[in-house]
């Protein structure tokens, strides 16, 4: 009687042991793909923090007068911005965009031109600039104007 006694406790001594065991390597593989997951987030967000993003918009300001407006979206100060107009600018009159030197998150600048009669209904930009993150980024858009 003693010696089942005896092979019982030893048997749930070994049980608890393995039960421990199990659930603490579970428990450190998921602290493990945790800790991953985090650490890629925060190198996702230290990445977009060094991003800049130029976008622009056309508004009306007048008969026949437009205003192209181009803000950075981004987390990072933008350098250096270009414009280059890829589309047809049939009636589109004096737009010329100057390199601009520096747009901080969340600012703009804006450009006027002039439409005159039969002019295009859209406008395809592309935009370059640098950033923290990168040199010569870019970015295409088509605008209605």
């Amino acid at each position: 009687m003693e010696t089942a006694s005896l092979i019982l406790s030893m048997l749930a001594i070994l049980g608890s042991i393995f039960t421990y065991f199990y659930h603490d390597r579970k428990i450190k593989n998921q602290e493990k793909r945790l800790n991953e997951y985090q650490l890629k987030k925060f190198e996702l967000e230290d990445i977009e923090n060094q991003k800049a993003q130029i976008k622009g918009n056309v508004t009306k300001t007048g008969t026949g007068n437009r205003a192209l407006i181009i803000f950075n979206a981004g987390k990072s100060t933008a350098y250096n911005i270009r414009l280059e107009i890829l589309s047809e600018t049939d009636g589109i009159i004096a737009l010329k965009f100057d390199p601009y030197e520096m747009l901080n998150p969340q600012e703009k600048t804006d450009t006027n031109f002039f439409l005159t009669e039969g002019h295009a209904k859209t406008l395809k930009v592309k935009y370059v600039w640098n950033d923290r993150y990168k040199e010569n980024n870019n970015f295409v858009q088509v605008l209605t104007i």
